[in-house]
């Protein structure tokens, strides 16, 4: 669980979980812990295992990123309900929102930039769509990325997309595609994900 989105795990490393009391960072070793908790299905083979590490590489250092460039776009929305449910007087809450998602999104862009480089925020949707495209292309036919049920690369990327942008009160670029005919099948197998892995109570609570 992450109890707040600021503190750090005792290596003093961002992102980490605590399962069970046990704190993991390090994205890698955090989705290795998830699949052992989660009781996730390796992949059936060795040609299987590479194209799953390669796609979880490029989830976490390409498509997550850019979710973030498009993340930003509702900053100020997603920092002003934190500000109004932790009990800040409403009288600041129109002044500080905007100063709050200005400052993260500079820091969420700083990042994304030094990693692919800045390019337009028209290109950096383009990016996506292409990144959210080969996926469904790597998904094909099956109900699963890469299997026939849970693997890791499944949860990372259901977890990433599904929890990170589809649960969230406002429209984005990430929306707006999901939406479209042409990732029909991606949305479809996201849905899925999330329901296979965590259940239906937990689309119930969105």
């Amino acid at each position: 669980q992450r109890r707040n989105t600021t503190s750090r795990g005792s290596n003093g490393l961002l992102p980490f979980i605590e399962l069970n009391g046990q704190q993991t960072a390090d994205s890698e070793f955090i989705i290795k812990r998830l699949t052992e908790h989660f009781h996730l299905k390796n992949f059936p083979d060795d040609h299987t295992d590479g194209l799953g590490f390669a796609v979880e590489r490029m989830i976490e250092n390409h498509t997550m990123l850019l979710l973030r460039f498009d993340m930003g776009r509702t900053l100020d929305q997603l920092t002003r309900e934190y500000l109004a449910d932790n009990n800040v007087p409403s009288i600041f809450v129109p002044l500080a929102a905007p100063i709050g998602g200005w400052r993260l999104r500079r820091k969420l862009r700083r990042i994304g930039v030094a990693v692919i480089g800045r390019f337009s925020d028209a290109e950096y949707d383009e990016m996506l769509r292409q990144d959210l495209l080969q996926l469904q292309n790597v998904l094909g036919d099956k109900k699963f990325l890469l299997g026939d049920g849970p693997t890791r690369v499944k949860f990372f990327f259901s977890e990433i997309i599904y929890l990170g942008t589809l649960i969230l009160n406002w429209r984005s670029r990430i929306h707006d595609l999901l939406d479209s005919p042409e990732l029909l099948c991606l949305k479809e197998y996201l849905c899925r994900a999330v329901t296979r892995i965590f259940g239906d109570e937990f689309n119930d609570k969105k």
